[in-house]
């Protein structure tokens, strides 16, 4: 019986909340009724939508054999589970080795987002695949991979190399997220105007310098922060099974803003590290022996693996791990060696209790 505009007003506040939250209850359940009739779209084919079948043809994904690689049975997970699951390992990819990388003209003819892969990229990439398969091999237990990938063509490619090297039902899923893309350099580069424009960010910051019609890094950094938080939500929410390995498809600068964020790295401590080679693998791993119950920040779970902190130039161990803001009082209010002046507070001076718990950023 549907309730009148009449009747909902003559109700107390109470019976109006209890009806809404009852009608909320039956959308849910019929949903779930839905998709469990329906069935969800296999990992394979959401594999196959988000390639272009440019992608598929430069991977060799043009026949039957090929396709079936990718075509794996229903998803393993359901989403709404209470319990937080941590994936075993977050990977970050910088794409392999493009046409814009050996030769920067590229990019005053070829949109930024079509640039493709070199065919030593493309190697690069199946040789990635090959390396994490045997990182998640000598686990020894049964794994799964989760694929995140920016829209740009070399990162897509370099994510089919990456696959390649796994059986099909290994192959979680795929989503595409622009908010991995690169950083926006403005549309068909004038190539003597953007040396003369990177000259100029060196002696601005890298950080804060923004390209004209483009971004800027803190304009990444806003996006990639988006992004972060909403894959955490879905860790919290226990979206993922706790053998996925996910691997991120992304760009040198995004990648390294995503690790600022996920670290809480200063801007200082960003500008000072370089991006990894091409196609190289950073891999944030999860500690061992944790409680995924208990209040600790999902980021606190994650530690950056030692070669892969020596694959980030300028990185050091100190910033591998996720830091508090009861603990970064140095680090956060330090002005640097050539300033006769500092802000960090006396010694004596008042912290944060490190009792307090801190909500998902």
């Amino acid at each position: 019986m549907t309730l009148t505009a009449v009747t909902l007003a003559s109700m107390t506040p109470r019976a109006r909340c209890a009806h809404g939250r009852k009608g909320r209850q039956d959308r849910r359940a019929s949903q779930r009724t839905r998709a469990e009739n329906d069935g969800a779209p296999t990992s394979g084919e959401a594999w196959m939508r988000d390639a272009t079948s440019d992608d598929r043809a430069q991977s060799g994904m043009t026949n039957g054999d090929n396709l079936e690689h990718f075509l794996v049975g229903e998803p393993t997970y359901r989403y709404g589970t209470l319990t937080r699951k941590l994936p075993r390992r977050i990977v970050l990819v910088r794409h392999g080795e493009s046409e814009g990388n050996v030769d920067e003209n590229a990019y005053t003819r070829v949109p930024d987002s079509q640039i493709k892969l070199t065919p030593r990229g493309h190697e690069q990439a199946e040789h990635t695949g090959q390396a994490l398969r045997d990182i998640m091999d000598s686990d020894g237990t049964d794994y799964s991979v989760f694929f995140y990938i920016s829209p740009y063509r070399r990162s897509k490619e370099t994510a089919i190399g990456i696959a390649k090297a796994f059986e099909g039902r290994k192959i979680l899923g795929v989503r595409e997220e622009p908010q991995l893309r690169e950083q926006d350099f403005g549309n068909f580069q004038d190539f003597n105007k953007k040396q003369a424009e990177k000259r100029e960010r060196r002696a601005f910051g890298r950080f804060f310098y923004r390209f004209p019609n483009g971004e800027s890094g803190a304009d990444v950094y806003d996006r990639i922060t988006m992004f972060s938080d909403h894959m955490v939500r879905d860790i919290d929410a226990g979206r993922f099974p706790e053998n996925t390995n996910m691997i991120l498809a992304t760009h040198g600068l995004t990648l390294r803003l995503f690790l600022m964020r996920w670290f809480h790295w200063t801007v200082a401590e960003y500008e000072r590290i370089a991006n990894p080679s091409n196609s190289q693998p950073i891999i944030l791993e999860r500690r061992e022996n944790i409680d995924v119950q208990s209040s600790m920040h999902t980021k606190e779970c994650y530690v950056l693996s030692q070669e892969s902190m020596e694959g980030l130039a300028g990185c050091s161990s100190e910033l591998c791990t996720m830091i508090l803001p009861e603990e970064s009082w140095t680090r956060a209010l330090q002005l640097g060696n050539d300033v006769g002046m500092s802000l960090l507070p006396p010694p004596n001076a008042p912290r944060p209790s490190k009792e307090k718990s801190y909500d998902e950023d």
